[in-house]
């Protein structure tokens, strides 16, 4: 064994006691909101935030709802994908996890190193407009959200995704519910 072979998940004890679960690179903010969570598909998932009810403007955790992949051309994903082409034909495609299968061909699964943002309610291109410079009339796009390059999209009229490197998701968490507390909004499950 070398050592480094204790990170292999087939080196890993079995039993009752090992239960590797997915988290969310906002799992500790939710929890700090007094989220409860539960284990899906091997994911661990905020199923309530205590006073949630009260916030017309949800901001909200959706990594677990996507696949997300990145390759060059148009993938074969299902029609609730969210799409986007950048310059020089790279194509960045969120799928709704489960619906992809394998990675479409000639694309690489990065699931694991994006975190997911809705945005949505009363409010929510006014947090948008407070957080990025761009013209929200022109999604989807990429760029900068509160310096973090993210995937921006608009899921309907008071409706916005954003997808980031994973290791931003404490921070733009933070930033993005900052800018929607004085509207009322807030953390949702």
């Amino acid at each position: 064994m070398s050592a480094l072979d204790f990170l292999s998940p087939s080196n890993a004890p079995g039993g009752a006691r090992f239960r590797p679960v997915q988290r969310s690179a906002m799992q500790r903010r939710l929890a700090d909101h007094g989220a409860e969570f539960e284990e899906r598909d091997g994911r661990l998932v905020a199923t309530r935030i205590p006073g949630e009810e009260h916030h017309a403007l949800g901001i909200r955790d959706v990594t677990h709802l996507y696949d997300v992949y990145e390759g060059e051309g148009k993938p074969k994903v299902a029609d609730s994908a969210l799409v986007h082409s950048v310059a020089s034909g790279h194509t960045f495609a969120a799928v709704p996890s489960g619906k992809a299968g394998a990675a479409p061909k000639g694309f690489l699964d990065m699931t694991a190193a994006y975190a997911a943002l809705e945005i949505a309610g009363p409010g929510a291109e006014v947090v948008m407009r407070r957080v990025t410079a761009h013209d929200l009339e022109d999604l989807p796009n990429v760029g900068p959200v509160s310096h973090v390059r993210s995937f921006i999209f608009r899921t309907g009229p008071e409706g916005f995704v954003l997808f980031f490197n994973q290791e931003y998701g404490h921070y733009l968490w933070e930033v993005v519910v900052d800018s929607a507390e004085p509207l009322q909004g807030g953390p949702r499950a």
